[in-house]
């Protein structure tokens, strides 16, 4: 169900806000409740994360920085990469019919851990071996480091760029 749109299931507007759901609460057909609309005033409603598209990606939620639908691959990335490596890859990913394929932003990587049970298959050790534990986004500190996250408690870092860490890219 697109972002937005109203319940198929009755009059929503003749609900009281007293009888509206929490916002972020799982409705039985799986969408989540989003709050009243900002353009009609209407209960909206969005799809859950987690959920698995045709093509094979995951819906991973609406990206904080373009508000439209961001996808993620739906295991991470092989092996373990340095910032650079991480960059390329994504670039050069050709995955369920799309070559668009990017490193998170780092809003983008905090709505991914958000939303991580329902994607599913994150490390969440917290540590790797050869790795750091974390996850690349592709907001640069420096020169010479970058923004990270780690997925067993959502702590962010900045490590330096030669380091390896895991990837999960989204589109």
């Amino acid at each position: 169900m697109p972002a937005g749109t109203p319940r198929p299931d009755g009059d929503p507007t003749s609900q009281s806000s007293a009888s509206l759901p929490d916002i972020g609460t799982r409705m039985p057909d799986g969408t989540v409740y989003a709050g009243l609309s900002m353009k009609t005033g209407k209960p909206s409603y969005v799809a859950a994360a987690g959920g698995r598209m045709p093509d094979g990606s995951v819906y991973a939620g609406i990206s904080p920085d373009t508000d439209q639908p961001l996808y993620t691959t739906p295991a991470d990335a092989p092996g373990v990469y340095t910032w650079s490596e991480a960059l390329a890859y994504c670039r050069s990913l050709s995955a369920g019919g799309h070559a668009d394929w990017r490193v998170p932003t780092l809003t983008e990587l905090g709505l991914q851990f958000q939303n991580r049970a329902d994607i599913g298959g994150f490390n969440e050790t917290g540590s790797m071996e050869h790795a750091t534990g974390y996850y690349w986004s592709s907001l640069q500190v420096s020169d010479s480091e970058a923004w990270a996250q780690r997925f067993n408690d959502g702590f962010h870092e900045h490590p330096g760029k030669d380091i390896d860490s895991s990837l999960r890219c989204v589109r």
